[in-house]
């Protein structure tokens, strides 16, 4: 068994542009509870865990660590004096700096662990030496080859957006208020802690592993703890609850019957708008393809199976699934949404969000 400690070391990249002014309070204050709590964590977990960490907090005229990759117990806290928030937003140059001088740091060590926080109350607005897609190849490279962890926590912006663009898919949303941010700053304290958990339940089951095999196994428990409908590459995937119009290449995909008889409900829909045709129980037809939703769910099953097989043959489409079977026919999302299991992994199948979340 390796008895080497695993060495975390936890970077936290603080906006302190001008508009930090209003909830300087709750920002010093927030990260001085992550302190504390990083603290307990390696009294918990001195067994098996060695804690450190890196503050770079960042504005136009500066981003000079107020310390880097310090044993936590040698990190002190914030105040009005070391957290003056001023001047402007340069995000990408921040992360840029942090990312890589922690990667040099860390990437001949066979234990390090690594947990990247951004904390920012506003968009990119100044930097100069990073673009937006260099970071967000820098933040892929990281999290694919070296298992780090990334979470952004944001206000004044489409925080999920931005972060995706950024390859981040860990997000938290706050109120732009000192109450907003002392919320958001509790929600990843506890985040942080469970992650500390993990850490040493995976140590414990795979002591001969890599601390990038046990960063994969841990970033595998959190995404089978979420619903599709959370996880990133699957959100985007969510059938629109009303569909007044296809874009090019979309496709209608609705409940008929076995005699092709749409008149009622999506199945009217797809005649007056899609191109659907009078009498055709199944299949494509216009920019609309029929499942047979009132023979039952066995022949609902194997149309359903069909149904993926097509799509996958016809990349150039993509499928926007109705919720079929959930109207005229009655059944619920739980009778229905397991038959599409075969189109989790179907990149152009779209589903409704309530079979998302029967899919676990």
């Amino acid at each position: 068994m390796n008895n080497e400690k695993t060495q975390v070391y936890n970077l936290v990249i603080l906006d302190k542009s001008g508009s930090m002014s209003s909830i300087a309070e709750a920002a010093i204050d927030g990260f001085n509870d992550i302190v504390e709590g990083i603290c307990s964590a390696q009294k918990q977990f001195a067994d098996s865990q060695e804690h450190y960490l890196s503050l770079l907090p960042f504005c136009g005229c500066s981003m000079n660590y107020l310390y880097e990759c310090v044993p936590v117990k040698e990190a002190f806290f914030l105040n009005s004096k070391n957290y003056q928030p001023c001047c402007n937003t340069p995000l990408y140059d921040a992360m840029g700096r942090g990312i890589n001088d922690l990667y040099k740091k860390t990437k001949d060590m066979d234990n390090a662990t690594v947990i990247v926080t951004i904390i920012t109350d506003g968009m990119e607005n100044a930097s100069r030496e990073y673009r937006g897609k260099d970071i967000q190849a820098l933040v892929k490279r990281m999290q694919d080859e070296c298992g780090w962890g990334f979470a952004y926590i944001g206000t004044n912006q489409d925080v999920e957006s931005v972060a995706k663009g950024l390859s981040i898919e860990k997000t938290m949303y706050f109120e732009d208020t000192c109450e907003g941010m002392s919320g958001a700053w509790e929600k990843e304290r506890k985040s942080r802690s469970m992650m500390y958990g993990m850490m040493a339940e995976t140590r414990a089951c795979m002591p001969h592993a890599s601390s990038a095999e046990r960063n994969k196994a841990i970033h595998d428990m959190l995404r089978a703890d979420k619903k599709y409908c959370e996880i990133d590459e699957f959100a985007h995937r969510m059938t629109p609850y009303n569909i007044d119009h296809l874009e090019n290449g979309q496709v209608f995909v609705f409940g008929s019957n076995g005699h092709g008889a749409h008149l009622g409900g999506a199945a009217r829909a797809a005649v007056k708008y899609y191109g659907a045709i009078m009498g055709q129980g199944e299949g494509m037809q216009g920019d609309s393809y029929a499942i047979n939703s009132m023979s039952g769910l066995d022949v609902l099953a194997e149309q359903v199976r069909r149904f993926v097989a097509y799509a996958k043959n016809h990349p150039e489409r993509t499928f926007l699934v109705t919720r079929i079977g959930c109207g005229i026919a009655g059944y619920n999302p739980k009778d229905v949404a397991p038959l599409f299991v075969g189109a989790v992994d179907v990149e152009n199948i779209w589903l409704p969000e309530d079979f998302w979340n029967e899919l676990v």
